[in-house]
Parts: structure tokens; C-alpha cells; sequence
């Protein structure tokens, strides 16, 4: 593939790293992260906030406006502290880096999902302030990584992220991406190449493959399982050679993995990821399915951060 075939946005001024705050302590280590990324990228960082009233949708017709005008007042005034905490925090540990922050009325995910039109990337938490106790997945995180405009990193605490302070959200150590030939695998490797490169790291290619093994007749000339992962080693191969041509400097490990279960197989391979790379839908997607199954799966089981790659 032409490195210059597929093109997620470029980061920038008019396409800044927009990170989705809400008081919690994974957003809070989300902006962090979202810090991380906008500094790599040399592009300024937006902490955006949505709020809305907790009685919206749901008041009694003898509800008086005067309640609903409280309520929504609480629910801007709890916003904007919580967007203050996070701004004020960043704003120290990356003197160097610029911060906006914006209040947006609305609910999280609408809000998010608007404002990754003009988002080289969108970083959320994988849990926000409105998670329940073992929801792996926040309703937000799960539908801005479905509906965004733009790539959408989850980020997914792990045990190194100590504290709010997100000095343990560092960005070394590899990043993997599964690739399996579709289109949106291509952007998604455009990616994670141009991510390895920004990192100065090894780029790890994944591809998840099953062939039934033989068992009785004449043993074929060769072993069904051992072709099919050869395949999938000249299917990898042939994907980075152009970024090995014209990136010397690239390290590339190319990991043909034999599974029946593709999601299980990347969600274990996220534990050598610093990051893990995939398509918002590959070759298996359903027509309209805009997440799919491998992609959620990973949005809520891996072990690093996620990132989500929509093609535009």
C-alpha cells in the first residue's frame, strides 16, 4: 500500500487534540494522555466538557421551569469545575503546550461526536463519571468510538497509571495494529506507521488467521495451517513494504497469529502494546455496522489504549 493512499487527519491548528473531560479520574488521565499526543504532534490540546441537566427528558409535566433553570444551573456549575480541575492540571504539568478549554451544553457523546469533526484525534476515557461498577465500557466512550468523525483513541488505565497526575501515561513501547486487508485496516496502519515513527518505537502487525489443521487422507504436500500462516506473514509483508522503503529507520515486527477467535487473539496481543491500532471495521463487518466486532471487543477488553481509525 502507498503510504500516501490512506490519510487520517493531520493534526495541526485548525485540527487540534480534542480530549472529552467529565470530573472522573480516567478522563482525567485521558487529558494527560491527550497531552501526551497533542505535544507529540506539535498541535494544541482542547478539553471540551458537555453538561446537561440529570432531569432532561425525564421531568413530570408539574415540574416547574424554575426547577428544571436549578438543576440545569448545577449540572453547568459542577461542568465548569470539573473543566477547570483538568485545564488547571494540564496547564501545569505541560507549561509548554497550549490548552484550551470549552463548556458545551448537551450530553457527553453528542457533544463529543460534533466536535471530532474538526478533531485530528479525539481521546475519551474508557469509563466516565456515569459508569456503574463493572461496566467495563462507558455509554460515551462506546458511542463516540462508533459515531466520531475522526480517529478516537479509548484510553484504558492500566495498573502504571498510578494517579491523576498521568506521569505514568507515557507513550513508549510499541504500537500494534491488526491488518487484514480491508480499507479501513489500510488507514489504520497508515496510522499506527506514522505513530511508530513519532514515537521512535517498534510497529507490530497483526494479522489474525484459521485453517483448519489436516487430519485424515493423504497428508497434503503442505500443512494447510503452516500455508495459511505463511499467507498471512506475505499479506503483512506486502502492507509495509512501502512504509520500509521509505523508512529505513522503521522497526517492524510482523505477527501472523493463528486463532479461531480473533477477537480473544488481539485482546491477549494488546498486553505487548503501548498502544493498539484497528480499523473501525474490517473485512467481517456487517453492512451499517459502524463498530465492529473486533473493534469493540478491543475498545473493552485490551490492555493499552485503543485507537479507533474511521476512514472519511
Amino acid at each position: 500500500m502507498d503510504p500516501d493512499t490512506a490519510q487520517p487527519r493531520a493534526a495541526g491548528r485548525d485540527h487540534p487534540v480534542i480530549a472529552g473531560v467529565d470530573g472522573s479520574e480516567c478522563s482525567m488521565l485521558a487529558a494527560h494522555y491527550a497531552a501526551r499526543l497533542a505535544r507529540e504532534r506539535n498541535a494544541p490540546l482542547e478539553l471540551v466538557c458537555g453538561y446537561q441537566s440529570a432531569l432532561y427528558g425525564f421531568s413530570p409535566p408539574w415540574l416547574g421551569g424554575e426547577y428544571l433553570a436549578a438543576d440545569q444551573g448545577a449540572a453547568r456549575q459542577a461542568a465548569e469545575e470539573a473543566l477547570a480541575g483538568v485545564t488547571s492540571q494540564v496547564r501545569e504539568q505541560f507549561p509548554d503546550l497550549e490548552v484550551r478549554s470549552h463548556l458545551k451544553a448537551g450530553a457527553g457523546a453528542p457533544v463529543l461526536i460534533e466536535e471530532s469533526r474538526r478533531a485530528a484525534l479525539l481521546v475519551v476515557g474508557s469509563r466516565g463519571a456515569g459508569g456503574f461498577t463493572g461496566l467495563l465500557l462507558g455509554s460515551v466512550s462506546s458511542q463516540v468510538a462508533a459515531h466520531a468523525h475522526t480517529t478516537v483513541v479509548v484510553f484504558r488505565p492500566t495498573g502504571a497509571d498510578a494517579d491523576s497526575s498521568g506521569s505514568a501515561a507515557t507513550l513508549s513501547g510499541p504500537v500494534m495494529v491488526g491488518y487484514d486487508g480491508s480499507p479501513t485496516a489500510q488507514a489504520a496502519l497508515t496510522f499506527a506507521a506514522r505513530e511508530a515513527l513519532l514515537r521512535h518505537t517498534t510497529l507490530i502487525l497483526v494479522n489474525i488467521h484459521w485453517q483448519a489443521p489436516w487430519y485424515r487422507g493423504d497428508k497434503p504436500a503442505i500443512d494447510p495451517v503452516e500455508a495459511a500462516r505463511a499467507e498471512a506473514e506475505q499479506l503483512l509483508a506486502d502492507a509495509i513494504a512501502p512504509w520500509r522503503a521509505e523508512h529505513a529507520e522503521l522497526a517492524v515486527e510482523l505477527r501472523p497469529v493463528h486463532s479461531l477467535n480473533a477477537e480473544h487473539a488481539l485482546i491477549d496481543a494488546s498486553k505487548d502494546a503501548a498502544l493498539t491500532v484497528v480499523g473501525s471495521r474490517g473485512r467481517g463487518g456487517f453492512t451499517g455496522m459502524l463498530l465492529g466486532s473486533v473493534s469493540h471487543a478491543l475498545v473493552e477488553h485490551a490492555h493499552s489504549p485503543v485507537a479507533v481509525v474511521h476512514t472519511t
